[in-house]
């Protein structure tokens, strides 16, 4: 069933290519040459290689009529030295994060898709080898579907899967009240998890979980200056809810926003479907809650804008606060924007460190400023960050790093552009990278021969 979905995908793409001679849509690439040197290995002396990885990303949106397709990819080709690998080659990598063709139906707002597609709908996030399909109902209500192979990911160290199952299905039911509320009830499953391969070392031994998730999403605006958001999801596998996430948003005034967020997780629960959180007691100490509260304001005088925010982190494994504020600028018809920001993290004494080990601490401030500037001919950026630590962590007291970006519109579509960026950090005294880029947009009207 997975090898006849994964050739299915490509297949169908190919069958609406002829439609494509009378289409109207986009192109987009983009080229990044990078250049960097590492150690051969840990080993001191061990010598250097070189590597430059070829990376190019390309999306390709075209339609004609109520008929479209949709493809977006990346593929790395290393021109350097490669690094050795289980396989023996690491010469050539590469995915298709989505391709698929798509028709719209002229009455109740109604889709199809097929082929590689990302699912978004409540509590359901997945990349599916399959089809969609979602329409309006009567009365208010909306039902959307879907099902396929599961988009297998990289394998757990030593274990030869994901621990995901070869299929997938789930859907959403919704009503709405046009401009005050919209509730949503979707769930997702995943065929038979599995099994554990011979030779799976002692640790992750023990089932997978199954993924299996049902949820409820909700939009409510009883008022132009009131916005509230958020879903919750339960796993039926652990008979407790994997996730609440809630945002509230008032504009008592024009040009003020005030916000305020809410998130309880539970790793175990949400993904379960990993030996790490599922069937090993050994394991069963990555387990971990958290809670976080958040909120923020952001005032606009003319072309300045102001936010300050808060959040408090309450974990298994510590407590933190993180406070601060921006400061952003427009200016010049938005052609040149600039900003500055301070935060500060103050962590307990097991938040983002190692537990039991004396003298550490994750507290730090970290200041940020950056502008950029752009024209029809060039754009440029330049961005600071500094990290100052409450204590020193591997004899450093700081971490910085410095970008810059210089490009060029060679026409309408085509751009050229480079980054370079330098910084200390612990782990790199000296940490210098660079990259060339160039970037092809193109929109092609119907008939067009580009």
């Amino acid at each position: 069933m997975k090898k006849m979905l994964c050739r299915l995908v490509p297949a169908i793409l190919i069958a609406g290519l002829p439609a494509l001679a009378f289409a109207e849509g986009s192109v987009d690439s983009t080229t990044i040459m990078r250049f960097q040197q590492e150690a051969q290995s840990p080993v001191p002396d061990s010598g250097t290689r070189g590597l430059a990885p070829l990376t190019e990303f390309l999306g390709v949106d075209y339609s004609s009529g109520n008929f479209s397709v949709h493809a977006y990819g990346w593929g790395t080709a290393q021109l350097g030295d490669p690094k050795p690998t289980t396989d023996g080659n690491e010469t050539l990598q590469g995915s298709l994060n989505y391709g698929y063709l798509q028709y719209r139906f002229d009455q109740a707002n109604a889709r199809a898709r097929a082929g590689r597609i990302f699912i978004n709908e409540g509590v359901v996030n997945e990349q599916v080898d399959g089809a969609s399909f979602r329409t309006d109902l009567p009365y208010g209500f909306g039902f959307s579907a879907f099902g396929g192979a599961t988009v297998h990911t990289i394998n757990i160290p030593h274990a030869n899967s994901d621990g995901k199952g070869d299929g997938i299905a789930g859907g959403r039911l919704n009503y709405r009240l046009a401009g005050k509320l919209e509730l949503g009830l979707s769930g997702v499953t995943e065929s038979k998890r599995p099994v554990q391969p011979t030779g799976t070392p002692t640790v992750l031994q023990g089932a997978y979980g199954s993924h299996r998730l049902i949820g409820a999403d909700v939009w409510l605006s009883p008022l132009n200056m009131v916005q509230l958001s958020g879903h919750s999801s339960y796993n039926t596998q652990t008979d407790r809810f994997a996730e609440h996430s809630y945002l509230l948003q008032l504009t008592p005034l024009k040009n003020l926003v005030l916000a305020g967020s809410y998130d309880h997780h539970r790793d175990r629960d949400y993904f379960y479907s990993s030996a790490l959180f599922s069937g090993t007691d050994f394991l069963k100490n990555l387990s971990q809650e958290s809670r976080v509260l958040g909120g923020s304001a952001t005032y606009t005088i003319q072309k300045v804008e102001i936010s300050c925010d808060f959040k408090d982190y309450r974990r298994d494994i510590g407590e933190a606060e993180r406070f601060g504020g921006e400061l952003r600028g427009y200016f010049a018809d938005n052609s040149v924007r600039s900003g500055f920001g301070y935060h500060y993290l103050r962590a307990g004494s097991e938040f983002a460190v190692v537990p039991n080990v004396p003298n550490t601490s994750g507290s730090f401030h970290e200041l940020r400023g950056w502008a950029m500037h752009e024209t029809k001919g060039y754009f440029a950026s330049l961005d600071l960050i500094g990290y100052l630590f409450d204590k020193p962590v591997e004899n450093r007291d700081s971490a910085w790093e410095a970008q810059g970006s210089l490009g060029y519109h060679l026409t309408t579509d085509l751009a050229l552009s480079g980054d370079l960026s330098y910084g200390q950090n612990p782990q790199y005294r000296d940490d210098f990278k660079g990259l060339v880029r160039l970037t092809y947009n193109l929109t092609a009207g119907k008939g067009a021969t580009k």
